[in-house]
């Protein structure tokens, strides 16, 4: 097989898994699915993935990658920190519903063991919490942020806070029919959310 085959084949495998997770979640994703799935030998996919762990793991750089193309980067244009968190915020939570299975798997699933990361790799990933961190430390330097919070304990904390909402979202929790947490109007609930949210940490 060429080379520009073997990497058409490792995206293949990489997109099927995708389709595969969101309809079947972890449980149903399996290499002799996938390989069935593309009409090739598990053998082919042994060539490009070792591992189902290997293939969660470049779902995770891929779902990283995608965050900071579909969340981050657009936000960027801002030019007030805060109004930035705020895009963030809102991207962040379309990025959730609209692909639950692959949050779940970025940020819900199995920890990484980071000690087998090359560094690179860790910059990487932590490039879209680190990005927020910088914003914060901004506005912080601008005065926009309330005294006494610390922005790199602060990310942590407004990422624990998104990370809440979006699974509250994404696992039915919020919703006009639920019992314990109804809520006619989604949109408008987490309009309001972000705003109090970057209200609590404004000064």
């Amino acid at each position: 097989m060429s080379r520009q085959g073997r990497t058409g084949l490792r995206q293949a495998i990489l997109q099927t898994s995708l389709e595969i997770g969101a309809e079947l979640g972890e449980e149903g994703l399996t290499m002799r699915g996938i390989a069935a799935r593309l009409k090739v030998s598990a053998t082919a996919l042994y060539q490009h993935f070792e591992s189902k762990g290997a293939l969660l793991r470049e779902i995770r750089v891929y779902g990283v990658d995608l965050l900071m193309q579909e969340v981050i980067d657009p936000c960027r244009a801002e030019a007030d920190p805060l109004r930035r968190l705020r895009c963030m915020g809102e991207r962040y939570v379309d990025f959730a519903r609209a692909q639950p299975w692959l949050y779940t798997v970025l940020m819900q699933a199995e920890q990484i063991d980071w000690s087998t990361m090359a560094p690179a790799e860790i910059e990487q990933s932590l490039g879209p919490l680190n990005t927020l961190r910088g914003w914060l430390r901004e506005g912080a330097e601008r005065g926009q942020i309330r005294v006494g919070l610390d922005p790199d304990v602060l990310s942590i904390g407004l990422w624990a806070t998104l990370h809440g909402l979006c699974s509250m979202l994404i696992s039915g929790r919020i919703d006009e029919n639920h019992v314990a947490f109804p809520v006619a109007n989604q949109r408008e609930f987490i309009r309001d959310f972000l705003d109090g949210t970057i209200a609590s940490i404004s000064a």
